[in-house]
């Protein structure tokens, strides 16, 4: 079984993605995001490219049921119900709630990887409940970072390294790629003080510039989450 990484979602050229397993990590903040919506029962997560197709997605559901979430530039849109800090999807606001979401990097992240053979959201959050279904199962498996600017980012290869480190424990016969050897690298010397990761990748510093700081050591926390959220025919729902 092969373990690849692709540091940003153009290096998923080449690959036939049908025959790939594919964990998007997003970490600061999108897939971290996500990953708490799902698990605080939203009904679903619809990612989107763009703001105006967020709108238009939201106008065809019902409003009572329906949110929009997401950012530009790390801020909450303007008119958007939520921004993207994991803290503010509680069960409280979105269990039961369908919500149209739209990122810089993550969701463009997502809508890459649709042609997969199936596609995860990934994050430090629910990395454990990922690796043990991954485990469970065969196949290739890619693990893709969203990036920053198209660039390949800290924190998001940080996270990568650190599934590829559990994944080589929980499969036997798993066989990393260069790609994945260098994500492995690069998270040993982060092993232990993954939220160090974050403040020092150009997403944290941003973000932190932005007052949005605490959000960092939201998404640092390892293996808070037993959610595995999973993008089937567009929109990202609860495995069970």
């Amino acid at each position: 079984m092969r373990l690849h990484v692709a540091l940003t979602p153009a290096n998923l050229k080449g690959l036939d993605l049908p025959s790939w397993r594919a964990v998007v990590i997003d970490v600061t903040r999108a897939t971290s995001t996500i990953s708490q919506a799902i698990a605080s029962g939203a009904r679903r997560v619809i990612p989107v490219a763009t703001i105006a197709e967020a709108r238009r997605v939201k106008a065809r559901l019902s409003p009572e049921v329906a949110l929009l979430g997401g950012e530009r530039h790390g801020l909450r849109i303007k008119g958007f119900d939520l921004g993207n800090s994991p803290r503010d999807y509680t069960a409280k606001v979105v269990k039961g709630k369908s919500i149209v979401f739209t990122t810089t990097n993550g969701t463009l992240a997502l809508k890459a990887t649709a042609k997969a053979r199936e596609t995860l959201a990934g994050s430090f959050l629910n990395q454990g409940a990922i690796v043990r279904y991954l485990a469970k199962g065969h196949g290739d498996i890619v693990l893709v970072c969203a990036g920053r600017e198209k660039a390949p980012v800290l924190d998001d290869t940080v996270c990568a390294g650190a599934y590829v480190a559990r994944l080589l424990d929980a499969i036997g016969d798993a066989a990393p790629t260069e790609e994945a050897a260098y994500a492995l690298s690069l998270y040993e010397g982060y092993r232990g003080r993954v939220a160090a990761a974050l403040r020092e990748s150009p997403s944290g510093k941003a973000l932190a510039a932005s007052g949005l700081a605490r959000d960092l050591a939201d998404c640092a926390k390892v293996d808070a989450l037993k959610a595995v959220p999973a993008l089937v025919r567009g929109e990202v729902i609860k495995l069970k």
